[in-house]
């Protein structure tokens, strides 16, 4: 290793020592390097070392700028990736053959030094360096500033009116942008803004902030603070404003806020998928995937309120015939895949729009919207002749299905149940008719003469009693019923028991309305 140069002791001045000399005269306590043509040290001071001591080892004649680069980096970022360090070397060798300074910045050590770098006609460079410690010392207004700024990880430039860079915290931006190339920006002159956030491309990725950025007109600092992420993966929020007449920009790095919060959003997004899958599940049949019973309720409140506004819909409950036979012969497993495989079938027939559900078993619920029960049953005997029209293979046997399907329209005359109910006796006479066959509900034109009291709609006349007697107490209801001998006048048990054979209660599971009920109760209070 060649010994410690001493300036003072040159044997052979050149023009380089001439020039080397004269700075010397100006900054006597510097330390000084010196670089010829191809960046390689070919002399040093005793300063030097002290400034550097982690290539005091390797100095020597000769070696390259590189070489010296490498402690330094080492030194300076210890918890740097390995991976930006050939980007970040590359970067301090463009800013050692362009830059001129003078630059501040501060060692690992907690020294402030300041870098002036003089280029010579043939193409070596003269560096120096020179403590500025003291002048940053305990009590300075930029001792107060630097140190908070150290601290807060706050990167700061300053321009003048002019727009000249006034100051830069070297520290803050060589450490967060340490593995970029060239990645000190030319931000000595700032006019247009997007002429100098331009300057950023090799530091910030591409979106639509910072695209709006590099294509604004406007003069002066940011309207509203920024968030750009790096190249790096980093973000940093961006906050200017006048200064004497110039602009303060301040760098903050919010990566972990930023990974915080798009951590939160990413559980958000998760959470939704995973509500609307739940959802999704408790709206569909497991088997099949068809709507169940929850989503067809939702969907005929959702046609009713069309009919409300005036369009026609319809509602129908389709039966698959004999499938029971399926299970019996086949096995659960077997129907199951018939299931399936019906589901399928139906679905490519079905009008868009329209909604056809499992609501158990081998019954399916349909809701025609926008459509008139002679629409919607030609429809349903669409769905017919889609699931009769092909046999079903079960292994090497094959089956062929029928299905039964009742109808009744929507109207506001009544609520949607009430329909549903209609469509349900228009099934079991489909049924009892000898199946594979559409029904719909017997409209007012067919039915019977009002004379004949055997053939009257008996759940209107039901309707109609009890809204009669929903305000009678128990006694009342004695009064006015007790010599019917427990029968109410208009509905008997006879006509009752008709009633339930033809399917033409309000309800299958209603029964026999017995007012001693209510008689049996108030006997059962009194004392």
């Amino acid at each position: 290793m060649e010994p410690t140069q001493d300036f003072a002791d040159l044997q052979h001045p050149a023009p380089l020592d001439t020039a080397l000399a004269t700075l010397l005269m100006q900054h006597g306590a510097s330390a000084v390097c010196i670089y010829d043509a191809q960046d390689r040290v070919i002399r040093w001071n005793a300063r030097y070392l002290e400034f550097f001591p982690e290539v005091k080892s390797i100095i020597r004649v000769g070696l390259p700028f590189i070489e010296t680069v490498k402690p330094f980096l080492a030194v300076q970022h210890p918890q740097a990736p390995a991976h930006e360090f050939p980007a970040a070397i590359d970067s301090a060798i463009h800013r050692h053959r362009t830059d001129e300074g003078p630059l501040r910045y501060q060692r690992a050590d907690g020294r402030w030094v300041e870098l002036r770098m003089f280029p010579q006609p043939d193409g070596s460079r003269i560096k120096l360096w020179q403590d500025v410690t003291a002048e940053l010392g305990p009590g300075t207004d930029g001792s107060q500033l630097l140190g908070l700024m150290t601290v807060v990880n706050v990167g700061l430039t300053l321009h003048d009116a002019d727009g000249k860079l006034l100051y830069i915290n070297s520290r803050f931006f060589s450490e967060n942008f340490l593995g970029l190339i060239t990645a000190g920006p030319d931000i000595k002159l700032r006019h247009e803004r997007g002429d100098y956030w331009r300057r950023f491309e090799e530091i910030f990725e591409e979106s639509p902030d910072y695209s709006a950025l590099r294509t604004d007109s406007g003069y002066g600092p940011l309207k509203t603070p920024v968030i750009l992420r790096a190249k790096t993966g980093k973000f940093y929020r961006i906050q200017e404003q006048l200064w004497n007449d110039g602009i303060a920009s301040v760098w903050t790095n919010v990566t972990e806020l930023m990974t915080r919060e798009n951590a939160l959003k990413s559980a958000h997004a998760e959470l939704m998928v995973l509500n609307n899958r739940l959802l999704d599940m408790a709206e569909h049949d497991a088997l099949t995937g068809m709507p169940n019973r929850r989503r067809f309720n939702a969907a005929l409140a959702e046609a009713q309120a069309l009919v409300r506004n005036g369009a026609p819909c319809a509602v129908g409950l389709l039966d698959l015939d004999h499938f029971k036979s399926v299970n019996d012969r086949f096995g659960h497993e077997a129907g199951d895949a018939v299931l399936v495989e019906m589901a399928k079938r139906l679905n490519v027939a079905m009008e868009p729009g329209d909604v056809l559900a499992r609501l158990g078993g081998e019954e399916f619920g349909i809701i025609f919207r926008r459509a008139t029960l002679p629409e919607a049953t030609a429809a349903a005997h669409k769905l017919n002749a889609a699931l009769s029209r092909q046999a079903f293979a079960i292994g090497s046997a094959s089956v062929t299905l029928t299905c039964s399907i009742g109808l009744a329209a929507l109207t506001v005359l009544r609520e949607p149940t009430v329909s549903l109910r209609q469509a349900d006796m228009a099934l079991y006479e489909a049924k009892n008719a000898g199946r594979n066959r559409v029904l719909a509900e017997r409209s007012a034109e067919v039915a019977a003469p009002p004379d004949a009291l055997e053939e009257q709609d008996i759940g209107t006349e039901l309707v109609a009693a009890l809204q009669e007697d929903s305000g009678l107490d128990a006694a009342q209801l004695r009064a006015k019923y007790e010599n019917a001998h427990g029968e109410h006048p208009t509905i008997t048990r006879e006509m009752w028991a008709r009633a339930l054979a033809e399917r033409r209660t309000l309800d299958h599971y209603w029964g026999w309305v017995d007012y001693r009920v209510s008689l049996a109760l108030d006997e059962a209070e009194t004392p």
